[in-house]
């Protein structure tokens, strides 16, 4: 069943910096900048960068958050699973959604987002030539497939293996690379 974006979620734009994101030791705040992140939103925390903001609770992530990049050629989202960490706060190029109802999974939507029918309505929605981007008014608007809670659960977990496996896969690329540049140095028997 199609939902309209705001229909199931609360959208708000991350924290508009004036000036430059520097480094402020004793800062309350970890940044969340697109260099931090990879597409599978994958980040080390302790390498964020630590600064003052004002009203931090306003501000920062919650688990369960889905941190949408809303600009740049590939606009994707994932799920901020971060536990202990309740000083996260995300750049204004992120929009972060947060579930209205207990009828949405905050996973399947991040994995919904990121399907190449609903990135097909964010390009057409999307507006700019050099960095395209799509704003929070136009992402609203935007329909997107909620099937049942079970439906979600499973597609979810299985979109959860299917990384896993390519992070394993990944991994297991690395060592037989660094294998075979050891023995091409005649350091393995």
């Amino acid at each position: 069943m199609q939902h309209l974006i705001n229909d199931i979620a609360e959208v708000r734009m991350g924290y508009h910096f004036r000036g430059r994101v520097d480094d402020q030791p004793g800062g309350n705040a970890l940044v969340l900048q697109i260099r931090d992140v990879d597409e599978d939103g994958r980040f080390d925390p302790e390498a964020l960068t630590t600064m003052e903001i004002p009203n931090l609770e306003n501000h920062s992530l919650l688990l369960g958050d889905i941190v949408f990049l809303a600009r740049g050629a590939r606009r994707y989202a994932f799920l901020f699973d971060e536990s202990g960490y309740d000083n996260i706060v995300p750049a204004g190029y992120f929009m972060v959604l947060r579930a209205k109802t207990e009828r949405l999974r905050p996973d399947y939507l991040a994995w919904a987002i990121n399907q190449d029918p609903f990135q097909a309505r964010i390009n057409a929605a999307s507006s700019g030539t050099a960095v395209p981007q799509i704003t929070k008014g136009n992402l609203t608007e935007l329909s997107i497939d909620v099937p049942d809670v079970q439906t979600q659960r499973r597609i979810a977990a299985i979109d959860s293996l299917m990384r896993r496996e390519s992070t394993l896969m990944q991994k297991l690329q690395d060592c037989r690379s660094t294998l075979l540049r050891a023995a091409s140095r005649g350091n393995v028997r």
